[in-house]
């Protein structure tokens, strides 16, 4: 018996923000409709806030470590400068997704 393909009902971006490149687009889930696209952008700006949250979280650990100036502290330094790139880049991503169902809805 022949296996018949399955047909892929994922829905395929139409429209795309001018500032994202297309490649941004593959691994973004599409919208069913407006309603689910505003709920998408929505949870994306919360990502965006909790993101800014861990940041600030992050920088006063900085300081803390900073202040104390003791030789074993640059590593943790170190780290926590690690983790505060992958927030900004975490950020960038859920700031550039949101932005691209703001525009689907647009």
């Amino acid at each position: 018996m022949q296996s018949v393909p399955a047909v892929s009902s994922k829905k395929i971006w139409s429209k795309y923000h001018p500032s994202l490149q297309r490649s941004f687009y593959h691994d973004l889930e599409c919208p069913a409709d407006e309603h689910d696209a505003a709920v998408r952008m929505q949870c994306h700006k919360h990502a965006v806030s909790d993101i800014e949250l861990q940041k600030e979280a992050i920088e006063a650990e900085i300081d803390i470590e900073k202040s104390q100036d003791v030789p074993y502290n640059g590593t943790k330094l170190d780290r926590l400068h690690e983790r505060k790139i992958k927030l900004i880049n975490a950020k960038r991503y859920h700031q550039n997704a949101s932005n691209a169902y703001w525009y689907y809805l647009q």
